[in-house]
């Protein structure tokens, strides 16, 4: 057994978790080497307190798209055996993305037709692989997918998918998901949804224009990579309200908080702890209260202990804490305010 890491704060102890108390799914990231390495306390807290996970990079496009033709899914099935043997679902993520597209693929030497095929090839084939996997009760253990990620860029929109297939390949890629596996919910990804009403509109009006044209689409996941402070909660309710208006399913698909951008901090302090607290209740208690409860697919969070966090690197700052537990595996602040949203 390996030793805990030392507590950093004053114990907090919580009254219930996190999937108990909350009437949709409470999700957070793995990969195939956490679940089956050394660090037990992570395994411990996954399964005590969520229910659904997400793969960080093991389910995305370069990790499984090793070739023409040729696919690498071992990684995604740990996971989703894990997930069978724990009683997780699985959200697939994400199919297509202009940050994860394998080089032999962006340096494709084939035709634009051909360049299409084994895209298409793809998509259908991870599909429906990884519909294979049934629950005890007959459902796939992968119960959806992001088809298409952040494709509302400057990136997506120089990237070799919209360059090659052309810009209705968004579209293809959620009618191939479908002809891969009927039932799988199949999602449009992508951030600063809750903060920037101009994006929140351009996937509204993709919705509609899904719709009128008989494309298939189940859900819009609103990244939430939000700051404690920004976007004000006025803006993030009335964009919620925008994304759920279109009737489909709402994820809060990467939830996670800086709290000291400015570089002020060099602790997390008692005060900057309780702003995060109440700001995380605010996030829980707006997608309980705003979203109808059938439109509830749940709210992943984008990584379980603090020094674990992609924004460490992304912002570099090494004094960042965005999650709900500590470097320890310790109860922050932060889960508690969760935990009192997902009860208001």
């Amino acid at each position: 057994m390996d030793s805990k890491p030392s507590v950093q704060n004053p114990v907090i102890t919580p009254s219930a978790t996190l999937k108990e108390s909350a009437s949709f799914p409470i999700g957070n990231i793995v990969s195939a080497n956490r679940l089956s390495g050394s660090d037990n306390y992570f395994r411990t807290l996954l399964n005590k307190e969520f229910n659904s996970i997400t793969a960080e990079n093991d389910m995305k496009m370069a990790a499984m798209f090793v070739g023409p033709n040729t696919y690498d899914f071992s990684k995604g099935d740990a996971i989703v055996a894990y997930a069978k043997a724990n009683g997780f679902r699985v959200h697939g993520h994400a199919l297509i993305w202009h940050a994860s597209i394998p080089n032999w693929l962006k340096n494709y030497s084939g035709t634009d037709v051909e360049f299409e095929a084994q895209v298409e090839g793809y998509v259908k084939a991870t599909v429906a692989h990884f519909a294979e996997a049934k629950t005890t009760t007959g459902e796939s253990v992968v119960a959806s997918w992001d088809v298409v990620n952040e494709h509302f860029t400057n990136d997506a929109e120089a990237a070799v998918f919209y360059n090659r297939i052309g810009p209705d390949y968004l579209s293809k890629c959620f009618t191939w998901a479908r002809e891969a596996d009927p039932d799988v919910k199949l999602f449009y990804n992508d951030y600063s949804l809750g903060s920037n009403t101009e994006k929140a509109t351009k996937v509204t009006n993709m919705v509609t224009d899904f719709k009128n044209n008989a494309i298939p689409i189940d859900g819009i996941g609103m990244q939430m990579h939000v700051d404690y402070q920004y976007p004000d909660l006025t803006t993030l309710t009335s964009n919620v309200t925008l994304l759920k208006n279109t009737g489909l399913l709402i994820h809060f698909s990467e939830l996670d908080m800086t709290v000291n951008k400015d570089k002020s901090l060099n602790s997390l302090t008692s005060q900057r702890s309780n702003a995060q607290k109440e700001r995380y209740k605010n996030i829980a208690s707006l997608y309980t209260n705003t979203i109808p409860e059938e439109q509830q697919f749940g709210i992943t969070f984008w990584g379980m202990r603090d020094n674990d966090s992609w924004l460490l690197n992304f912002t570099n700052n090494p004094n960042e804490w965005p999650l709900l537990f500590d470097s320890g595996y310790n109860y922050k602040q932060a889960f508690i305010g969760f935990l009192e949203g997902l009860n208001n």
